[in-house]
């Protein structure tokens, strides 16, 4: 008589998991609904819901049919032991041999599947709507703006509607006398936003301000980088009003998991890893050859293959490994990345979506140049990506679109003449999405690179007190303008096809 092999984690992880073939149309299916690329996401969505319901699932006739299969790795990701220890507690017999769990397994994700069919009908597929119906089904209580995610953290849900901003909320036309307002979700408009202006004329509590408002009327998270001074940091109000919290690398490392990759499928890697290598290789100081940019790639892709999460100090160790097969001698990319994991800029603490639905000040302003590159680099490839997934966000019958995230970038020169291709993207495209950039910088010619000008994908452009004088100021205002005698708080813009003059906000008057 044959013996059944007692299940083994190391088994449950490496064997493979299919449900019906209509369980598994309906994942195909929710995937788009919740604009995820990865069948694993909504199958562990499905095993969770189905879970929450104390009768064992029933079995499956033989009509039911086989899906695709998908591997245990894949499935339960690095969390597998909490799975297959969830499905074998709910199960409440005795440890099942594998092909017992591979049927639990089957059922569990059929079933979930049903179930979230339903609860998406329920809510007419109002996305906010199911998202809390899934939390009062498990028990949670959902407050405030967002919608309780396991684990106590919170993810964002927008609410839908017009976003009336107006510059420093007291702006007032020097003409008219009248309060200027700038729509940012209006349809067909770009709700990035554009300050310059010389140290000390206004543009950094001017583009504050506007993100206050953005944050107290949509109640979205915003993500502020200080490459500044360190005052945003320090600005309690600040900090207190948009319940962010702070992080100042190398002190404090930013709590996410900055080389996470949609999923072990090769096409994910090769993306990952080829974003790596584009940002990476705009850190040193001196230009990286053909060479080291393709061992930058095949060490990349080593180290997001063997590594969950990946460290930057993992890619290092691969690369060092390329070199070594190569016999290549060390050089500037190993070199920097040397100097660059001498300290821990990152903590794999969040996903991107958990840490996208909080609110965020980095402050840079004591990290080294290298550092400061590679932090924000590093961030708006995890932003862009993180977006790129979603959905298009909703909009209201006036055609105004959701407010997902706000990132604003203060002396945002340091990163623009780089071209980040992350950052030239969110630029573009991260309007349908529900994602609005706010750069702050000193001069008109920061926003102009060798390929791209970021000015042209703007939706509102102020200038305060500067001296230069550069065409693209010329372009944005519509005609020249002397702005070397503005007054700290007063700046021009161009809304609606007319020249303004704005006072964003006054020094108190003494006693």
């Amino acid at each position: 008589m044959t013996q059944t092999r007692p299940l083994s984690l190391v088994d449950a992880h490496a064997a493979s998991y299919a449900t019906s073939v209509q369980g598994d149309e309906l994942n195909t299916e929710f995937m788009g609904k919740l604009g995820v690329k990865s069948r694993n996401y909504v199958a562990r969505l499905a095993l969770a819901r189905s879970c929450s319901i104390a009768e064992p699932p029933p079995a499956l006739p033989d009509s039911a049919g086989t899906g695709k299969v998908i591997k245990g790795a894949n499935l339960f990701g690095d969390d597998y032991r909490m799975w297959i220890g969830l499905l074998v507690e709910h199960r409440g017999e005795q440890t099942p041999s594998l092909p017992e769990l591979q049927d639990v397994v089957r059922r569990h994700w059929a079933r979930g599947m049903t179930l979230l069919e339903a609860d998406w009908k329920e809510v007419n597929g109002d996305f906010e709507e199911f998202l809390r119906l899934l939390a009062a089904k498990a028990g949670i209580k959902a407050e405030g703006k967002g919608v309780p995610r396991g684990r106590g953290r919170d993810v964002f849900v927008p609410r839908a509607g017009a976003v009336s901003v107006r510059i420093g909320e007291i702006g007032l036309d020097l003409q008219s006398q009248q309060h200027v307002e700038w729509l940012v979700n209006g349809p067909g408009t770009s709700p990035h936003f554009a300050l310059l202006g010389t140290l000390g004329s206004g543009k950094t509590r001017t583009g504050t301000t506007m993100i206050r408002s953005m944050h107290r009327q949509s109640g979205c998270p915003i993500i502020l980088l200080d490459m500044a001074k360190g005052d945003l940091a320090a600005d309690k109000a600040l900090v207190s009003e948009l319940g962010a919290e702070v992080v100042d690398p190398p002190r404090k490392p930013v709590p996410l998991d900055v080389l996470q990759v949609a999923s072990q499928d090769p096409s994910d890697i090769l993306t990952g890893a080829m974003r790596f290598r584009e940002s990476f290789a705009r850190v040193p100081s001196s230009r990286l050859g053909g060479a080291q940019v393709d061992a930058l790639r095949d060490a990349a892709q080593r180290a997001l293959t063997r590594h969950h999460p990946t460290r930057i100090v993992d890619v290092r160790d691969r690369l060092r490994e390329v070199y070594a097969e190569k016999r290549r001698k060390d050089d500037v990319a190993i070199a920097t990345f040397n100097d660059l994991t001498g300290w821990s800029l990152f903590e794999p603490k969040f996903s991107a979506a958990e840490f996208f639905s909080r609110s965020w000040i980095i402050d840079l302003h004591s990290a080294t140049e290298t550092a400061q590159r590679l932090v924000v680099f590093l961030l708006l490839d995890a932003l862009y990506g993180y977006l790129s997934q979603l959905p298009d966000a909703p909009l209201d019958q006036k055609g105004h679109r959701a407010l997902r995230i706000v990132l604003g970038i203060d002396e945002a020169r340091k990163v623009l003449g780089y071209e980040q291709a992350s950052l030239i993207g969110l630029v573009r495209e991260s309007r349908s999405k529900g994602g609005v950039i706010g750069l702050m910088s000193q001069s008109p010619d920061d926003f102009a690179g060798e390929d791209e000008n970021f000015l042209e994908n703007i939706g509102l452009g102020a200038c305060f007190r500067t001296n230069a004088r550069s065409s693209m100021l010329t372009a944005m205002l519509g005609q020249p303008v002397d702005l070397a005698g503005l007054a700290n708080g007063v700046c021009v813009t161009r809304l609606a096809g007319q020249l303004l003059r704005i006072q964003a906000w006054e020094e108190p008057r003494s006693a």
